[in-house]
């Protein structure tokens, strides 16, 4: 069961944060109260994906809408640890594809910054390897290497120059400008 989470002082909130913070090292993630502001504000979504017996919440996902260029930009997804390995993340990735439409009406691509390791992940599921562009993410303490990926409604093979420098654009100075 994947749903959106509106209400930044629950439970489902609290469950998704936990993950959150045991997922991701504090170097590449924002301080929870950030991501609270950032929900508030509606620069960011929280979506979850819970157990349907006990309603624990078993994987997390913090998107933002971009406006220009329109996008949506996948910024964490997380499977609780004992629960890796079923086939959740794959599901909550593809259900968060499916439903970009109604994330932005206008949105023809998901955009990811993928670490080495989970590019594999993401191949499986139609998302592509922005090829010959460097990426950095731009972290606290200075730039990350990662992959760029993005997710085409269209199924593109390439994108133009001018939509790749949108992108960046947007992903270095947009919503939610998680370093301010």
């Amino acid at each position: 069961m994947f749903t959106r989470v509106q209400q930044y002082y629950s439970r489902r909130f609290r469950e998704a944060m936990q993950i959150y913070i045991a997922e991701f090292p504090a170097i590449s993630r924002l301080p929870v109260t950030r991501v609270r502001h950032l929900l508030g504000i509606g620069r960011y979504q929280l979506f979850v994906a819970q157990d349907q017996d006990t309603g624990r919440v078993l994987a997390l996902a913090l998107i933002w809408v971009c406006i220009r260029p329109a996008c949506v930009h996948l910024d964490y997804i997380a499977v609780r640890q004992e629960w890796k390995g079923r086939g959740i993340g794959t599901a909550f990735y593809r259900w968060l594809v499916k439903h970009m439409e109604d994330l932005s009406p206008r949105a023809q691509l998901l955009t990811l910054e993928v670490e080495d390791d989970l590019v594999g992940f993401y191949r499986r599921s139609q998302t592509r390897v922005l090829k010959n562009v460097p990426y950095l993410f731009p972290g606290p303490r200075g730039p990350i290497p990662m992959h760029l990926m993005v997710y085409d409604r269209q199924g593109r093979k390439t994108l133009s120059r001018a939509i790749v420098q949108g992108l960046i654009r947007a992903l270095y100075w947009g919503d939610p400008q998680p370093w301010c």
